[in-house]
């Protein structure tokens, strides 16, 4: 990340296995996932890498999130995507 804080980088594989378990979770719930955002700024990588150039996506107000598929890898998912 560009900016200095005071937060751990996080580890890729723990970030991965979380987005899976979060994406199973939604699918197999079929609900959507409702958020309350005031002002709030994430740094999204353009591709995979160290060195990938972020984009940064700012939400002010609701935000909902629906999941349609299948279960599967992540790991799977992104090499069909790169195909």
């Amino acid at each position: 990340m560009s900016r200095s804080t005071d937060l751990q980088e996080p580890d890729p594989e723990q970030l991965r296995l979380a987005v899976e378990r979060l994406l199973d979770e939604t699918v197999d719930r079929d609900e959507s996932l409702h958020i309350a955002a005031d002002d709030v700024a994430v740094s999204v990588p353009m591709r995979f890498g160290s060195d990938a150039p972020q984009a940064t996506w700012r939400f002010d107000g609701d935000v909902t999130i629906s999941v349609d598929g299948v279960r599967g890898p992540l790991r799977e998912w992104v090499a069909l995507h790169e195909e």
